[in-house]
């Protein structure tokens, strides 16, 4: 398998679940203020991480570094793009 297929195939099943705790992230709920999704419960807030987690231990397990570091940098940036997408712009602020 190459490289850059295995990589995007670990991304492509860690991005829902980051996805989905950045939307139902309780302190970003919290400082909107407003009726919307309920946060996650903690639970399922680790149970989502396990599973965005899951494809990095695979990767790791099967010793491929070259598309481990290529999933690292690449959920890492999805992760700060969700961050980013997902704030609230404030009046005033930067």
């Amino acid at each position: 398998m190459s490289t850059y297929l295995a990589a995007s195939l670990a991304m492509l099943f860690s991005l829902p679940p980051l996805l989905w705790l950045a939307l139902r992230d309780p302190k970003r709920l919290r400082s909107l203020r407003k009726a919307g999704p309920s946060p996650a419960k903690p639970g399922a807030r680790r149970l989502l991480a396990s599973a965005a987690a899951l494809p990095g231990i695979v990767l790791a397990g099967l010793g491929l570094w070259p598309p481990l570091l290529i999933w690292i940098g690449g959920v890492t940036l999805a992760g700060w793009l969700f961050a980013q997408a997902l704030a609230g712009h404030r009046p005033g602020g930067p």
